[in-house]
C-alpha cells in the first residue's frame, strides 16, 4: 500500500500530526507531512508492504487527529510479493519504459533540483540502448520511499555523455568528478564517469544492506565536485527471502 500526501505553502494549518491505522494496526503515529517529506509542498510517500484485507475483503484505513486536521493526497493498493517490496527502478526520462526481459521502469521521480537532458544519444554496453540514453545532471537529491523493516540493495546506472574526445565537452579524465552518499553514508567519493568506462558507455554501481531512514527513505544525494554530478538510472531492491 502507498500513501501520498503534500501539503501546500497555502495551507491554515502549518503544523498538524496525526495517526495513520490500517486494518486497526498503527502504520503511523505522530506523523507529521512537513517534517517527513522535509519541507511545505513537497510530495510525501509512504510504503507498507504485506498488508492483507480484513475479514469483509477491504483494507480499512482510518485516520485520528492529534493536532490539526489530518490529511491525505492519494491511495494506492498493488498486488504484492509477500515479505517483500516490490521492486523500484527509475528511469531519468520523462517516460516510461520496459527492458528486454520486460521490467517496467518508471519515468524519473522522487528527486529534488538538477535537470534532465532531453537530447537521446545512442549508448553501448547495455541490450536496451535507448534505456539509459538520457540523465539527471546538476547538485540533486532523490528520497525513494521504501519499508522500513528492510534492507536493500541499490543499483546506480550512469553514462558519460558530455566529456571525451567524441563527445562536444572535450577533455577526459577529471572533467567530471562527484561524490554519492545514502542516508549520509558515502557510497561514491572522486566519482569519475569517463575514467571507469569512456564516453557513451553504461556503467553499474551496486551497493547492498542500505538501511532505510526513519522515515522509510533511502536518500541519495549527488555532490558535484568538478562539474555536474549525473545519473541514467536507479534500481531499489529488496534483499529480504
Amino acid at each position: 500500500m502507498h500513501l501520498y500526501f503534500v501539503t501546500s505553502e497555502q495551507s491554515s494549518e502549518s503544523f498538524r500530526t496525526f495517526t495513520v491505522r490500517i486494518n486497526g494496526n498503527v502504520a503511523l503515529t505522530g506523523f507529521d507531512i512537513n517534517s517527513d517529506a522535509l519541507g511545505e509542498n513537497i510530495a510525501d510517500e509512504r510504503i507498507f508492504r504485506d498488508l492483507s484485507p480484513a475479514a469483509d475483503g477491504m483494507p480499512h484505513i482510518s485516520f485520528a487527529s492529534e493536532r490539526g486536521a489530518p490529511q491525505i493526497n492519494a491511495i494506492e493498493v498493488l498486488a504484492g510479493i509477500p515479505h517483500k517490496q516490490l521492486p523500484i527502478r527509475l528511469v531519468m526520462q520523462r517516460t516510461s519504459y520496459t527492458d528486454h526481459n520486460g521490467q517496467f521502469w518508471r519515468p524519473d521521480d522522487y528527486f529534488m533540483n538538477g535537470r534532465v537532458s532531453d537530447q537521446r544519444q545512442p549508448i553501448a554496453g547495455s541490450p536496451d540502448p535507448d534505456l539509459f540514453s538520457t540523465e539527471r545532471y546538476g547538485h540533486f537529491t532523490y528520497a525513494i520511499p521504501v519499508d522500513t523493516r528492510d534492507r536493500y540493495t541499490l543499483i546506480l546506472h550512469f553514462v558519460e555523455f558530455y566529456f571525451g574526445t567524441q563527445n562536444g565537452g572535450g577533455g577526459g579524465v577529471g572533467s567530471r568528478v562527484f561524490k554519492v552518499m545514502c542516508n549520509g553514508e558515502t557510497l561514491l567519493d572522486n566519482f569519475d564517469i569517463y575514467k571507469e568506462a569512456g564516453s557513451l558507455h553504461v556503467l553499474a554501481k551496486t551497493f547492498y544492506h542500505l538501511k532505510p531512514s526513519a522515515q522509510g527513505k533511502l536518500n541519495l544525494t549527488f555532490e558535484p565536485i568538478v562539474n555536474n554530478a549525473s545519473v541514467s538510472g536507479i534500481e531499489v531492491l529488496d534483499e529480504s527471502q
